[in-house]
């Protein structure tokens, strides 16, 4: 594409260059690209050079004080612009013909459950024949060929550039998870969300917030700062209810409650069994008994956004609602795996203290009569004050604990499970194994099988970081070995 249709700037305007490629990142330059350099604290200079050297033509940058451009300025095209992100999703968004209604986009933030939220609006849509994107946690793709990627909310490029795929393959719906980092980075500015989704807000990230009026206002940019259509809250929570407040007046606003009546959607008469849960689901368009083979009270409150996102009628209502049955668990969210003689496993990513306290809280009420032995650590180099919360949440729940390592990075991992286990009880039935690998062999044994072992933090990850190290690992890799081994 041409540089004065993506610019249009009489400074740059005697340089129509053929542009063939956008990065923020100097090592993905190629030939013809435009190179964003971001405010970045040390080396610009050798990201500029690098990026030269790669064929950047344009390099688009926030004026600065301590940038000395002039040995550069014949080798590139060099624009100036007062708000680096902003310029990013113009140009981005134009380069890869992204408009308003390109595609339709669910967005859905929270600490808890977006996953989840953003799996279960895609495979409803599936099962109503559009083709569903997700962009998330556990990677991008066309439901149901999700492929892994590093961030879950990518930079406004990479979106950009997925939505231009998804389009060229008749994608109507993209289902994309927003996180705080990527709100608070500006990495969604630009888009148009058909509609945006409010889970929850729990302890999490505060090494990066700081604090949870932080947190909090980095998640209300998807609803103040972002084009949007329609809202979806649930209402069983602080944060959510202060933004239902904040847009009560607004006639495109959804709630959803597993106990307030007065919600859009809400359940009643959920009950839990060892084989999921039964629920009754009731809005404006009529109520409906319907079984999930899905566990966790959190699965109905995540089915209900899913359904009040999705819903445009009681046509809609009806359908959706007969597929609520068929909705699978994604990886990595309550996985259960069984083997005679062996107990029943449980594999989940909770590593909050809400979603680990929700976790067992719900494994409980599937399995109200049966001992829980919960293995779990918590991530070096993040939130050190969950910890011990954790602890605690995790002494009141099981019968049993296990402490390991998950994702230590460079912090000692005895500091980190000393202030686990300084949340635990001395009389408890507590150990320490550091080699999470052999926490899960300890755990899955034939001498627990009437037991149900819980294991949390991972989920669907397939590493584990130790200092700078990344070394695979899968705990359901482990479970399954812990199953052959005897």
């Amino acid at each position: 594409m041409k540089l004065n249709n993506l610019i249009n700037d009489k400074r740059l305007s005697k340089n129509n260059i053929n542009i063939k490629g956008l990065s923020e990142n100097s090592k993905e330059i190629k030939n013809n690209y435009i190179f964003f350099l971001k405010n970045t604290k040390n080396f610009k200079k050798k990201y500029i050079a690098e990026a030269i050297n790669k064929g950047a033509k344009v390099i688009i940058y926030k004026k600065t004080k301590t940038l000395n451009l002039s040995k550069f300025q014949e080798q590139s095209l060099f624009y100036e612009v007062d708000d680096i992100a902003k310029s990013m999703s113009e140009i981005s968004r134009k380069f890869f013909n992204i408009k308003k209604n390109s595609i339709k986009i669910y967005g859905v933030t929270g600490t808890n459950g977006k996953s989840s939220v953003a799996s279960y609006i895609s495979q409803l849509l599936t099962k109503n024949n559009e083709k569903c994107g997700i962009i998330g946690t556990v990677g991008s793709g066309i439901y149901p060929n999700i492929k892994d990627s590093n961030l879950t909310t990518p930079n406004i490029i990479n979106i950009c550039k997925t939505i231009y795929t998804f389009c060229k393959k008749g994608v109507l719906n993209l289902a994309m998870e927003v996180s705080s980092h990527g709100l608070s980075q500006n990495r969604v500015n630009g888009l148009y969300f058909n509609t945006v989704i409010f889970t929850n807000l729990t302890n999490d990230h505060l090494d990066y917030h700081k604090n949870m009026r932080n947190y909090f206002s980095a998640k209300l940019k998807l609803f103040t700062e972002c084009n949007n259509k329609n809202k979806v809250v649930s209402i069983d929570n602080y944060y959510g209810k202060k933004i239902f407040n904040m847009y009560k007046k607004d006639k495109n606003i959804k709630t959803v409650s597993l106990y307030n009546n007065a919600a859009n959607y809400y359940a009643s008469n959920i009950l839990y069994s060892k084989d999921g849960i039964n629920f009754c689901i009731n809005s404006k368009y009529g109520k409906k008994n319907t079984k999930i083979k899905l566990y966790g009270e959190f699965s109905v409150e995540n089915i209900l956004l899913a359904i009040a996102s999705i819903v445009k009628n009681k046509k809609d209502y009806c359908f959706f609602l007969k597929k609520i049955e068929d909705l699978k668990p994604l990886q990595g969210r309550l996985n259960k795996y069984v083997k005679k003689n062996f107990p029943i496993v449980f594999i989940d990513f909770a590593h909050t203290p809400d979603a680990f306290q929700k976790t067992l809280v719900s494994i409980k009420k599937h399995f109200p009569n049966t001992d829980l032995i919960t293995v779990f650590g918590c991530g070096g180099e993040r939130s050190s004050s969950k910890r011990k919360i954790m602890g605690e949440i995790a002494d009141k729940y099981s019968n049993e604990i296990i402490i390991t390592n998950d994702n230590p990075r460079n912090e000692d991992p005895r500091e980190i499970t000393n202030q686990i286990v300084s949340g635990i009880c001395k009389n408890s039935n507590f150990k320490v194994i550091h080699d999470r690998s052999e926490a899960i062999c300890n755990s899955v044994t034939s001498e627990n099988k009437n037991k149900i072992v819980l294991i949390l933090g991972k989920g669907h990850e397939t590493e584990q970081i130790i200092e700078q190290d990344k070394i695979y690992f899968s705990d359901k890799e482990e479970v399954q070995k812990a199953f052959n081994y005897e």
